[in-house]
């Protein structure tokens, strides 16, 4: 929850439009956080102290599955891509960290699609 707060990633989401869909990992309890901007987080459910999940949970979680293997295949094309990212980053480029991924990214973006088109 601090990371979220701390990230300034929420500032990001403000421009993301509403009824869109925040996908995190477990024990990311930010849902209240979402709520002004009124988007959904996504994550897989909780099987607790059940023996099995309901169906609907199996459903949703081969639904979430199906979409972030996806992203995981992304993140790690970029990883591929900019071996600027496997260094230790100097403590002067913190402040651009952020640009310096994202920047990896867009140029990511005009490689072959990782996502065949059907």
């Amino acid at each position: 929850r601090q990371l979220v707060l701390q990230s300034g990633i929420l500032s990001y989401l403000e421009s993301v439009p509403p009824g869109k869909n925040v996908m995190a990992d477990r024990g990311f309890d930010i849902q209240d956080l979402l709520v002004k901007q009124q988007l959904i987080l996504n994550i897989l459910p909780f099987k607790g102290s059940r023996t099995s999940m309901r169906r609907e949970e199996v459903v949703k979680t081969q639904k979430i599955a199906f979409v972030r293997i996806h992203i995981e295949r992304c993140i790690g094309r970029v990883k591929r891509l900019f071996h600027i990212l496997d260094k230790v980053i100097p403590l002067t480029l913190y402040g651009s960290i952020n640009q310096i991924w994202t920047v990896c990214c867009l140029i990511t973006n005009f490689t072959d699609q990782i996502v065949p088109q059907e």
